[in-house]
């Protein structure tokens, strides 16, 4: 309750939708932290992620007033991870085999981008 999550669907100019994800800040240490980022798979690899998340890091600074953003990745989603570092995100920490999918253990990479 205290970081009120926001819920955002990003769409083409004809209103088809791309990609979704949550948005909040942390009113104690005013982090953001983005949330459920995922983009539609027919439209990976083609640049549409990024500019989503160079229009949710603008609402951050701009609209917020947020003075960094975090998230999440899973460390084996080595093209997410790669697109948050291209556009700026450093990688903070590593949790080994938090998260359990099939038969694997998948570690948490927690990253972050300053304003």
């Amino acid at each position: 309750m205290d970081w009120t999550d926001s819920a955002y669907v990003a769409t083409e100019n004809n209103g088809q939708p791309i990609g979704f994800f949550c948005y909040s800040v942390n009113p104690t240490d005013n982090i953001g932290f983005l949330k459920f980022v995922m983009i539609d798979k027919s439209k990976r690899g083609k640049g549409y992620g990024k500019e989503m998340l160079d229009l949710a890091l603008q609402y951050a600074f701009q609209i917020t007033g947020a003075s960094a953003v975090q998230l999440n990745v899973f460390s084996e989603n080595a093209l997410a991870k790669q697109c948050y570092e291209s556009i700026g995100f450093v990688e903070r920490t590593i949790e080994k085999d938090v998260f359990s999918y099939k038969d694997e253990l998948w570690s948490r990479c927690n990253m972050i981008i300053s304003k």
